[in-house]
Formats: C-alpha cells, structure tokens, sequence
C-alpha cells in the first residue's frame, strides 16, 4: 500500500526494524506462523493464517490519537480490537461480535495480547452507544443486507461528529453509496489493489435503522407456522430447500427429547415441537441472533416452552435425546457437519436418531460414520437426507 492511500494519517512511512514492531500473537506460537505487517511495519500479527485485506486497510486506516468510547465489529480473531487498544490506551474500547464462537476466540487473543480490558458484547445487535469511533470491515463476499443493518446501526450509536470507519477487499461501489444514503456522505479515504476505506461522521439527529425482518410460513400437521427472519441469520427472508427437505424427512413422536443444532430460526426445533411436546426442545446456535430469532419464534407460535441456547462449541448439551436434528452449512468443507455429528453421538439414546441433510452425500455419509454404526441416505429433490442411528458414543441410559 502506497503513502498516498491514507494522506489523512501523517504516519511516520520510514521502515521499521523488527526491533521496532510490535508484535501480535493469534493463538499459541508454531513453525508454520505466518507474519502480517500492519501499519507500515509499527505492527506485526503471527498466526496460522494471514490477516484478510479488509482488516488490514482497517487496522491501517485507524486514527493514531482517539479519546473514545469505540467500537469494533466483525472482527473474528480480534486484531482490530488488540491494535486499537494498542493505539488508545486511555480509550473504551468494546468489540461486538454474534458469533460465541468468534467471541471466544477474540476473547482468549486479547488476554494473550494484554488486552484483556477490551469490553466483549455478545448480542444479536450492535451495542447503542453513544460510541466516538465506530470500525467495521466489509468483506466482499458477506451478506449486503446485514451489511447495511450494520451501517444503520453504526450511524445511530455514534454521537454527534462521530466517526464511521468502514473498508472492504472489494470494489467500493456497494459500501460508498450505502455508507452515504445513511450518512449523507461518504468520503473515499484510500484504496488499493486490495479494497478500499470509507469514512463518513454522523451530521444527522434522526435514527437510521429500518426494519428489514421478514416474515416466513409453513405448515406443520394442521398447524400453520410463522417465523420472523433477520439478516445476519442463516436464509433470511425465504425458509430454504436443505430446510423444507429435512422438514419431509422426520416426524417426532409425542415425549420425545429432541435436539435442533445450528438451530437458526428454529424452524425445524419448531416443526418438531408441533409434533411432540414443546418442553422436549432444545434449540442450539453459535449465533447470538439466531438464538433470539429461534426463542422470538417460540413465543410467536405458542411454543415458548421450546428451549433455546448460545453455545460456542456445543458444549453442555442435553443427553438422554431421542433425535438430533442438522442442516450444516455447505461452505464448511464437512466440518461444521463433523461437529455436529459429534455433538449428536454424545448426545442421543442408544436407540436415538440423528436427520442431517447435506448435498455432498459420499463426504458427509462417510463421516457420520465415524460417530455412528449406521447411516442410511434418503433422496429428497435436490438434497440427501441422511440417517444416522446407533451413536458410538452413546450416553448411558438411566
């Protein structure tokens, strides 16, 4: 990145020495650790993996001076946060994350980095504020609808004169036009071979935030469901074709313990307590928001007895289950899939049932037959549902 890019800055561009950077540890230290370099070399990240561009034109594009309050989000490892706190010593500084998951790792990152006093908000919404900064990157490939939520948010948890600092790794087209609707302005702060930075400062005294839930229905026996959908959660605005397949391929029976992991909008939780009695559901999520989307469509239904929990790695689950439910995320290479089929075998009866649709039937068939003795494939259109009985980890049965 050239000095141009960021005029506003007035860093010194003189190359720093190792001796000179400051380092910043992801996680614990390894042969294989690769070495990010942030800020013209004053800062270093090692860690497994390179930090992606759009949190480096961030960390970079950061103010040197700031008194705060500030705010980071979507900042999964937490470098943002650890740099920030790097920069301002004296600031606030809080770093909102949905994911428990990303919450616990940021978390572990920012004792490892002395920066422990970083404020962790788990929650489905930005915290309100009022915050003087506000740091968000914007991957090219993430969700635009929470994107602009996010905007929204930001603008109205500032105070007056206050700054949003947003960057992408794509073209700045998409973040440009929506950071000035809901500005006013949006001024182009540098850009690169690898993305781009937007900055904008809030001028305007009204609230931003638009409602853009939806509203989704099907039908369970003679019971009509209607469950709200919010961007951030997986497939808001429509109930999708992994979902409606499981949703044909099992039927709980009356009294049955039944456990929905990555639970979303707690659709298929949801159908299961139709079936059976609502008290039996547990409903799973990393998501902070899904697992308020899932508990918001328990009440909308009359389901409320429906359980649900935010857990970051499936940890303390019900046992004694008689089925396990899954629709895992493609994009995961089968180990979102893993987890959950490890989470299952634990959980359920000897003589207990785990439904998993997939599209990738040999992957996903031969994994789930490392955790259970038998796995049946059932075609629904498009999808595969499969059957996995007999858990190899079975929890012993009082």
């Amino acid at each position: 990145m050239t000095s141009r890019a960021y005029p506003t800055q007035h860093r010194d561009h003189r190359p720093h020495t190792m001796q000179d950077t400051r380092i910043i540890r992801l996680g614990e230290a390894g042969l294989d650790d690769r070495l990010t370099r942030l800020r013209d070399g004053a800062i270093a990240v090692a860690g497994r993996r390179r930090v992606g561009p759009a949190w480096r034109l961030l960390v970079d594009a950061l103010p040197p001076r700031e008194a705060g309050p500030v705010l980071f989000a979507r900042d999964p490892a937490g470098v943002s946060a650890i740099v920030g706190r790097r920069l301002w010593p004296e600031a606030s500084v809080t770093a909102h994350h949905m994911d428990a998951w990303e919450a616990h790792i940021a978390s572990r990152n920012l004792a490892t980095n002395d920066s422990d006093d970083v404020e962790i908000a788990l929650t489905s919404d930005l915290p309100p504020g009022p915050f003087r900064l506000i740091a968000i990157p914007f991957p090219a490939r993430a969700e635009s609808l929470y994107g602009r939520e996010l905007i929204e948010r930001a603008h109205d948890a500032l105070v007056d004169k206050g700054r949003l600092i947003a960057s992408t790794d794509g073209s700045p087209s998409w973040l440009r036009r929506v950071v000035k609707e809901v500005f006013g302005r949006a001024d182009l702060q540098g850009t690169s071979r690898s993305g781009a930075v937007v900055s904008a400062r809030r001028t305007r005294s009204d609230q931003r935030v638009r409602d853009h839930d939806h509203l989704v229905r099907f039908s369970r026996g003679d019971r009509e469901l209607e469950l709200l959908t919010r961007p951030g959660v997986f497939s808001p605005g429509r109930l999708d074709p992994g979902t409606k397949a499981l949703l044909g391929a099992f039927t709980a029976s009356p009294g049955e313990l039944v456990l929905d992991l990555g639970c979303g909008i707690g659709a298929l939780g949801l159908a299961a307590a139709v079936d059976a009695d609502p008290a039996g559901i547990t409903m799973v999520d990393s998501n902070a928001r899904a697992v308020a989307v899932a508990a918001a469509n328990a009440e909308r239904n009359g389901l409320e007895a429906a359980s649900t929990v935010l857990r970051a790695d499936l940890e303390e689950l019900p046992v004694g289950v008689h089925r396990a439910l899954a629709n895992p995320p493609y994009f995961s290479h089968g180990r979102i899939a893993a987890a959950f089929a490890r989470a299952a075998a634990s959980a359920l009866r000897a003589d207990g049932v785990l439904h998993m649709v997939v599209k990738a039937v040999d992957l996903h068939r031969d994994l789930l037959r490392s955790f259970f003795e038998e796995v049946r494939v059932e075609a629904v259109a498009s999808y595969s549902v499969l059957h996995a009985r007999g858990p190899r980890s079975a929890p012993t049965q009082g």
